[in-house]
Parts: structure tokens; sequence; C-alpha cells
């Protein structure tokens, strides 16, 4: 009886140290500014929120939009191989990033297709070509929709949206869309999950580095990400997104995809082809759910060789 009353303490003692350890209520925003921001980074007022924008290059105007618990950051293999013959724009989606989360909640569909309106109004940008990752990728095409005269092409890197029901597999996302356990997932952020999530998103485990590991890390603990975090994974996997609707772009559309992508299979790249008219697909060996950040050089090169 003694000898089961210590390991219970023992293990109670581990979990506190384990939550002790891991919990943290939010980083404050000017905390991340010196680490995250660039020499062009500019920020934008809408709706109560400072949205983080980075622009470089000359050229045609090409807007990139990363996916869930990422930021701009994703695109600096882009930025840097594609500024010679574009002027490259990326911003910090509402609710990740050094924008942070929406003042009133608000991450609709709707939400976000004025918010692209508005950043690009301001930027004077009457036409565009728009790449995005993941949940960028689900942007970009509800944005070819929500403002076709606005895209000449598009681009789509493991786009989500076609299959919404799928099984969640990810740990960390798991955590965050359980009712019992999201509410947790907000103040205790384990830097071994985030590490594990990482590498679920390569497909070669060998290129995460530390570096990477702590802005993702950094970045999620951004004061209100977490809960942006989990209220935009449940909006997304609702059962509320109609693929039909695929179907009425008309942009000329490249879709790429990752062959070990873990978090969405590469089967959707097909049925995005086969759904979208004027499309074209490549499948990168070995590569996981975002080319553009395992391999931006490759990725970057048939981006611009699609757009010119």
């Amino acid at each position: 009886m003694k000898r089961s009353r210590k390991w219970l303490f023992t293990l109670l003692l581990l979990i506190v140290a384990i939550v002790a350890f891991n919990y943290h209520s939010g980083t404050p925003v000017e905390d991340l500014l010196e680490k995250y921001t660039y020499p062009e980074s500019e920020f934008l007022t809408f709706d109560g929120m400072n949205v983080h924008y980075r622009v470089t290059g000359d050229g045609p105007v090409l807007v990139l939009i990363h996916g869930v618990a990422s930021s701009l950051q994703t695109w600096e293999g882009w930025h840097s191989k594609l500024s010679d013959d574009f002027t490259v724009i990326s911003f910090d989606v509402p609710g990740f990033g050094l924008t942070g989360p929406h003042p009133d909640d608000d991450y609709s569909v709707n939400m976000y297709m004025g918010l692209i309106d508005r950043l690009l109004d301001n930027l004077k940008v009457d036409s565009c070509y728009m790449a995005g990752n993941s949940f960028g990728g689900y942007l970009t095409w509800n944005y070819a929709l929500h403002n076709s005269s606005r895209l000449k092409k598009i681009i789509l890197i493991d786009a989500a949206g076609y299959n919404a029901n799928r099984k969640i597999e990810n740990p960390g996302f798991k955590l965050a869309m359980n009712p019992w356990t999201k509410n947790i997932s907000h103040r205790i952020t384990p830097y071994f999950l985030v590490k594990k999530s990482v590498e679920d998103v390569y497909g070669d485990k060998s290129l995460v580095s530390d570096e990477t590991v702590q802005r993702y890390y950094d970045l999620m603990l951004r004061k209100g990400n977490r809960e942006a975090f989990s209220e935009i994974l449940i909006n997304l996997h609702s059962g509320k997104v109609n693929p039909e609707i695929i179907g009425n772009i008309t942009q000329p559309t490249f879709i790429m995809w990752g062959s070990e992508d873990r978090i969405i299979d590469s089967e959707d790249a097909f049925r995005f082809r086969n759904a979208i008219k004027n499309s074209r697909v490549i499948v990168y060996p070995d590569v996981g759910h975002i080319p553009m950040e395992e391999t931006p050089e490759l990725s970057a090169s048939d981006a611009r060789n699609f757009l010119l």
C-alpha cells in the first residue's frame, strides 16, 4: 500500500512538473518583433489587427499565403529565388505569426477574403498571381472565386479544402481541436510536441533545424495564436466546405504536392486537377506538406516557369 502511494505521489509530481515547465500564457507581440521581422517588414491596420507583411523584388506581383501554425517566414526561399522576376508579397495570416488573432475571433472565409481585398487595395495591386500552401491554398482558391478578375494565375501547394472530413492524425492538431483538450492546449504547449509536428510536415526530417522548430514554437506562443489555431482548424474541418465550387475556378492553376505529405494525402492533388479545367500537377518525390520550405529552389523554379 505504501509503495502504491509512493508511485502515485511520484506520478503526480511528474504531471505537475510537466505542466509547470510547459505552461505559457502567451508571448506579447512586442517581444517577438526584433527576431521575426525583416528589413522590409511593414504593418497595416485592419479591423483592430496590425497585419504583418513583407514586399521584395520588382515585376509582376506574386502574393504568397502560408498555412496554419505557420508564418510568412515559410516563404523565405521563394522571396530569395523569385524577387528578381516578381514583386513578392507575403503576409502573416490573421490567427498566426506577428499579425495574431482577430479581435472578434472571426476566422470565416468572408473575413479572410475581405482582408486580402483591403491589403491588396492598400498596396495598389490591381492584378497579381497568388500561391498558397495548405490553409493558404484554401484561401487562394477561395479568393480565385471571390475576386477572379484580380488573379491571373494561381498555385495551390498541398492545398486544404477538398476532403474536410478526413481523419486527423497530427497530435498537435488533435489536441487543438478536441473539446476536452483544446483549452489545455491554449496554455500548455510542449516544445517536443511542436518539434514532432514540424517534423511531420517535412518529408525528410533531417532537414528540420533547431532554428526552424524554434520559429514555429515562438510564433505559436504569440498571445492569442493558439486559440485562433483551434478555431481555424475546427472551422476548416466542420464539414461545411463545399469542394464542388472548386470546379468554377477559371484561372490557369498549377498544383504542387509532396508525395510524403502526412497532413493532406497527395491524392487530393489529382482531385484538384480533375476539378479545375485549366490545371496541371507536379508531385515532388520524398517531399512533405510544405515543398516551398523543404525544397525552395526547385519549387520556386517550377513556379517561375509556370507564371512567366
